[in-house]
């Protein structure tokens, strides 16, 4: 029996987190954007749509419930990332607004991601105080609104891929503050994937054995020793690879194909699930930063050749 299709998904819009800020250019077009969607998907099943809200505080609950009230209009399945960005740490105020997400459109939603990347210091919800409690209490909260009549989105969190988990200081404060319970609240464990964005470029063969090593350490050396097992599915929330000086576009299409097809080739062993592209298009093509060009479209709307490429695998793999 064939394993079953990938779930491909995308971040559509035109910005990009950055070391010290973010990439950002030209505005998005809507109609630009939903007619590369439908390229993309042809006459298949439409891709998921990630989003993310940025929570600063308890002061800024109510426009990020704006927010999600207005995303919640468009037709798209979305998968929603809620990021815990609070300097003051308020874990407390950060569970109510996830309650208050869960409990008003946990039907409408695919996925409500907790907390963005909070195994990262720099970047990363990691940065800010109490965000293991954000994240287990979160995760914890919203399966427990889950567990009443209506909301059907799966809970879960995303990370970005580490070299040495064992070292660093979210999991051992996960495992005591969520045990058992934790693990058994997740719809899905996720990975954020920037491979051959960062050092030396890598060999082909390199390439292609990359993804499957950090999905089975992520299984092995995160996943497992907080209890999660291999029943619950994983996620690739973000993969991407961009262009600019001394990165080409056929190059782009190239590692963007070799990811797929390695993850579509473990996925029955891993139970691997989603695949999500980070991002439609650049934030802005002119500046000669790879940041700002992450896209698979041109700041224009103009497709790079992984534009095609990847409407291809869909067809194939998706």
């Amino acid at each position: 029996m064939e394993p079953a299709s990938l779930r491909f998904g995308v971040f559509p819009c035109g910005v990009a987190g950055m070391p010290d800020g973010l990439a950002t250019g030209p505005p998005d077009d809507l109609g630009q954007i939903v007619a590369a969607l439908s390229q993309l998907a042809g006459d298949k099943e439409p891709w998921l749509i990630r989003m993310y809200v940025v929570w600063t505080g308890a002061g800024s609950t109510a426009s990020c419930l704006r927010e999600i009230g207005r995303l919640a209009l468009q037709p798209w399945d979305l998968d929603i990332v809620l990021s815990y960005k609070d300097p003051a740490g308020d874990a407390g105020a950060w569970v109510s607004f996830v309650r208050s997400v869960a409990s008003e459109w946990g039907e409408r939603f695919a996925a409500l991601q907790i907390t963005g990347e909070p195994n990262l210091t720099r970047g990363g919800d990691g940065e800010f105080p109490h965000v293991a409690e954000a994240l287990v209490h979160g995760v914890l909260e919203a399966a427990s609104v889950k567990r009443g009549p209506g909301p059907s989105a799966g809970i879960g969190f995303a990370v970005a891929a580490e070299r040495r988990p064992e070292e660093s200081f979210l999991w051992p404060r996960v495992r005591k503050l969520g045990g058992r319970h934790f693990a058994d609240a997740l719809d899905y464990a996720g990975l954020d994937l920037y491979l051959d964005v960062f050092g030396p470029p890598m060999t082909p063969d390199r390439l292609a054995s990359a993804a499957p090593l950090a999905l089975r350490a992520f299984r092995d050396r995160v996943l497992e020793p907080i209890g999660v097992g291999r029943n619950v599915p994983v996620h690739i929330c973000e993969n991407g690879w961009p262009t600019g000086p001394r990165r080409t576009t056929e190059r782009q299409a190239d590692v963007l194909e070799t990811v797929v097809r390695s993850v579509a080739a473990v996925r029955e062993e891993l139970n691997v699930t989603h695949w999500e592209l980070f991002t439609l298009r650049d934030a802005d093509s002119s500046v000669d930063n790879s940041f700002y060009q992450f896209g698979v479209l041109r700041d224009d709307y103009a497709p790079k050749p992984a534009f095609d490429r990847l409407a291809r695998l869909y067809r194939e793999l998706g």
